[in-house]
């Protein structure tokens, strides 16, 4: 989460791995993708591609929707869906896949791991167990396996939190 909030200092970048690494070693081996990653940072901020898509979808925000929360993102290029990398193939949607490692929480603070679907270009999130949410995580855990929001683009969500807790 730290490395999120330092895309706030000028003339910095960030490369998502969470989609790449491995469950028991924080290093992916799959340094290609990494390398390829940084690259496009540089390319659209420091060698004139501005048009290049540089980062996958960043949290912006939510807002409480009744017994859910909307994420909101930027950096959503042709627009979010469900998808998996395996080694150095591309990207490939998941049709009728579910959205994985999404938690909420309400006013008691407990953390319950929840439903969460597309819905344009927010992420509506929900649990039965929590009926008036107040907070959201995604990907909140040592080498989550199985993260699957990416944009269109092919780039993968950054994990995020939105409590500070």
């Amino acid at each position: 989460m730290a490395q999120l909030q330092c895309l706030s200092i000028p003339r910095t970048g960030m490369a998502v791995a969470v989609d790449i690494g491995n469950a028991d070693d924080i290093h992916p081996r799959n340094k290609f993708d990494v390398g390829e990653r940084l690259a496009l940072w540089a390319l659209a901020k420091d060698y004139g591609h501005p048009d290049l898509v540089c980062s996958g979808p960043l949290y912006a925000g939510f807002t409480v929707d009744g017994s859910r929360i909307r994420v909101r993102f930027t950096s959503i290029g042709k627009g979010l869906m469900i998808g998996s990398k395996n080694g150095r193939a591309p990207v490939q949607e998941q049709a009728g896949g579910k959205l994985a490692h999404f938690a909420i929480a309400g006013t008691e603070r407990k953390w319950f791991w929840a439903d969460a679907v597309i819905d344009g270009d927010t992420v509506a999130v929900s649990s039965v167990q929590v009926p008036t949410p107040v907070a959201v995580r995604y990907a909140f855990a040592q080498s989550p396996a199985g993260c699957n929001p990416y944009h269109r683009d092919g780039l993968p969500a950054s994990p995020f939190r939105s409590d500070d807790w």
